[in-house]
């Protein structure tokens, strides 16, 4: 269970790097406190994924998830697509869905969120990324 529970985490985390470059730019910190919350990373990984959804149909296929990283948002793991799909696919239907990529994102903004404030801050988000990125 703590081997599939890390996996998640690593590609929920994976599948938000681009979210993180978000931050970066100030485009998730909607209100520019400085610090993102919950609803506003919630509504950047919801904008992250109808981004992956070429053909909007509320589905990401790995074809979908590759072409979208080859537009520059290249998240530099060397898990495919496919296995970052299968990893939080709870339906096991090859596809990844709003709510599933949604769930992923949740679960990673509560592990970024090391205080537990309710907020993440550009250190905390970087602090996380990097964590994911080493294991």
């Amino acid at each position: 269970m703590k081997r599939t529970c890390t996996r998640m985490m690593i590609v929920a985390g994976s599948l938000l790097l681009s979210t993180a470059a978000y931050a970066g730019d100030d485009k998730m910190d909607a209100d520019g406190d400085g610090m993102v919350s919950a609803s506003e990373h919630e509504a950047g990984a919801k904008m992250m994924f109808e981004g992956m959804d070429a053909n909007k149909d509320g589905m990401v296929s790995a074809a979908e998830m590759d072409a979208s990283h080859k537009t520059g948002k290249a998240d530099g793991h060397a898990m495919s697509s496919a296995e970052k799909i299968k990893a939080i696919d709870t339906n096991g239907d090859g596809m990844l869905s709003a709510d599933e990529h949604s769930a992923g994102s949740t679960m990673m903004f509560g592990k970024m969120d090391t205080n537990k404030d309710g907020m993440v801050s550009k250190a905390e988000m970087e602090a996380g990324h990097k964590a994911m990125m080493e294991k």
